[in-house]
């Protein structure tokens, strides 16, 4: 009788820690990296990119709607900040009264939206946009140690709900 007793409290352990197991989950997860330096230089340029998250699906999203804001800096006195979109959102050069450097971003359904990048405020162009290897990149006009921008719908765009991942690149230009 008491190893029927024993056997049946170990089989109801099993149960509760099988079942307790089953249940966890992790939902929304974020990550992000950096570097640690030993012994070397450190960085010369740093990005920060930060996508808004609490966007409202929107089927005429107006002209210059800020999705994101991106901060670089450096610490470098030589060559001028600058900025350009990672390749996988076909980086593009356009003007309207200044440079400005665009990209599509899309979401895993499938959705794209077309944007570009300016300083903090909309409607400020602090760039001159140079090509360099193929690839349009948004340069400060005025060198400065750290900027602050945004990224911003081009034109009206319909907003469709889902994830859209951004990558932007910084690096010092050097004339």
């Amino acid at each position: 009788m008491k190893a029927l007793l024993t056997r049946t409290a170990l089989a109801t352990a099993l149960l509760v820690t099988i079942t307790g197991a089953q249940a966890a989950s992790m939902d929304f997860e974020v990550s992000d990296s950096d570097t640690i330096v030993v012994g070397a230089t450190a960085e010369k340029v740093t990005l920060r990119v930060t996508g808004y998250k609490n966007l409202a699906p929107n089927a005429s999203a107006p002209a210059n709607t800020k999705l994101g804001a991106f901060n670089m800096s450096t610490s470098s006195g030589v060559g001028t900040l600058a900025v350009t979109y990672g390749a996988e959102h076909k980086p593009i050069s356009f003007a309207s009264g200044a440079s400005y450097v665009g990209g599509d971003i899309t979401n895993g359904e499938g959705n794209v939206v077309a944007t570009y990048l300016s300083g903090s405020s909309k409607g400020t162009a602090p760039f001159n946009s140079v090509t360099i290897g193929g690839t349009p990149w948004a340069v400060l006009k005025t060198p400065a140690t750290s900027f602050e921008g945004g990224i911003y719908t081009e034109g009206v765009r319909k907003l469709s709900a889902g994830v859209y991942p951004i990558t932007l690149r910084a690096a010092l230009y050097q004339p």
